[in-house]
């Protein structure tokens, strides 16, 4: 999930909660406490976010320190909880510096604000298709939610009523950016599908309605249910596609084994998918990619907005041989010998660290060189941010120890 988008959902959080709960006296007023609930939120919201300042120097630079590290110890429920120890410490020396008196229910509150905040960004991260290892030291295991977008505008829209709440006109400004910026990006998603974003427009108009004639404490709870039926209703809406990708697999493809299928939904659009269908058979490696739709009787799967589709990838993509449908409209397929990729990463210490983050992986030769990479993320002719060029095995160095277990491992043989 973006920073963006993590910082808002904090703010619509931290406001609904502390509209939600009643202030006690003797302790914080209600106007502080629901500032101070909303700051927390909001960078409790972005913390574990903080190992990109170690991690990101560029993917030019160091591009696996990158894969590795970031989503990884920040991005887990042990890290989760130091983080928000630390940043209820420097909630701490922020009241002690201007000379308040804080409470033990305020400590508690505060301190309870501090790990749900951290813990919700965690959560909104585990929604998507990049994966997070939450369990980490006991589990080293990827978890995939594969049900939002990584930048899903309809949470700034849910943010609407937020508009007419918050004070200070920074973050009006920010709030009010973000809702055209959202509105914005969903007529531009769904061109060509005027009943979608008129839909969504008005749902806009109504939580500005909102926002600016009910009471403050109804406007936040809004909002806040708003932002949590988005998220299940994608999540809802990913396991129908889940189910539509494997009906799909069993009938076009029923001599393959299944290993993942990896989804993303369109932005803003429950109904339309993108699939990267992963499956093995006869010695060698398949991943297919499609769009489906799971509404196919109002909307083709040929219609929906494919992000991705169309673009310059580094795997050579060929023709799926399997029948269109209204529900999947098939975009290509890679394919190669199972073994072939197995030995290149048993022989290539680079490759071997790279698979510890790859979830749908190829190899290809490119100007008589080998290059490896992850599907999710090849959408340009040149090295992405998720593909390397495969040294040779005298030169291959081992630079990285994280002990994340590579998503495919069965299929590389690595134990």
């Amino acid at each position: 999930m973006d920073n963006l988008t993590h910082t808002i959902i904090g703010l619509v959080a931290g406001d609904s909660i502390a509209r939600a709960s009643s202030a006690k006296s003797p302790g914080l007023s209600a106007d502080r406490r629901r500032n101070w609930f909303v700051v927390i939120a909001a960078v409790g919201g972005n913390l574990p976010d903080l190992d990109l300042v170690l991690t990101y120097s560029g993917f030019g630079n160091d591009k696996l320190a990158y894969l590795l590290q970031h989503r990884g110890y920040t991005h887990t429920i042990v890290g989760c909880v130091v983080l928000s120890l630390l940043l209820y410490g420097a909630t701490e020396l922020w009241a002690r510096y201007r000379r308040l008196t804080l409470t033990p229910r305020d400590r508690l509150t505060l301190g309870a604000m501090a790990l749900f905040a951290t813990l919700l960004h965690l959560g909104m991260d585990s929604l998507n298709s990049y994966g997070v290892h939450p369990f980490w030291p006991f589990d080293n295991a990827w978890f995939y939610g594969d049900s939002v977008f990584i930048v899903e505008p309809l949470y700034w829209i849910a943010a609407a009523p937020m508009f007419f709440l918050v004070k200070s006109v920074v973050t009006r400004i920010l709030v009010g950016l973000l809702l055209l910026a959202g509105l914005a990006a969903h007529v531009f998603v769904h061109l060509g599908q005027p009943v979608w974003y008129i839909g969504i427009m008005l749902l806009t108009a109504v939580l500005l309605v909102v926002g600016k004639r009910a009471s403050a404490r109804t406007a936040s709870l809004i909002s806040a249910a708003t932002t949590v039926g988005v998220t299940a209703m994608f999540i809802f809406a990913g396991q129908a596609a889940a189910h539509r990708v494997e009906a799909i697999a069993a009938r076009d493809f029923p001599s393959e084994t299944g290993i993942d299928h990896v989804l993303s939904p369109s932005p803003t659009n429950p109904l339309c998918w993108d699939v990267l269908l992963l499956q093995s058979g006869s010695g060698r490696y398949i991943a297919r990619h499609a769009m489906i739709t799971t509404a196919s009787s109002w909307l083709a799967a040929d219609r929906c907005a494919g992000i991705f589709e169309g673009q310059h990838s580094t795997a050579p993509m060929t023709e799926v041989q399997a029948p269109e449908t209204p529900v999947v409209h098939w975009l290509g397929q890679f394919s190669m010998p199972e073994n072939r990729l197995a030995s290149l990463v048993a022989q290539n210490c680079g490759a071997f660290e790279l698979m510890q983050f790859v979830r749908a992986p190829f190899a290809a030769e490119v100007d008589g060189r080998w290059v490896i990479g992850d599907l999710r993320f090849d959408r340009e002719g040149a090295l992405g941010m998720a593909e390397i060029q495969v040294e040779d095995p005298a030169h291959s160095r081992c630079r990285h120890n994280v002990p994340w277990v590579p998503p495919r491992a069965t299929l590389l043989r690595v134990e």
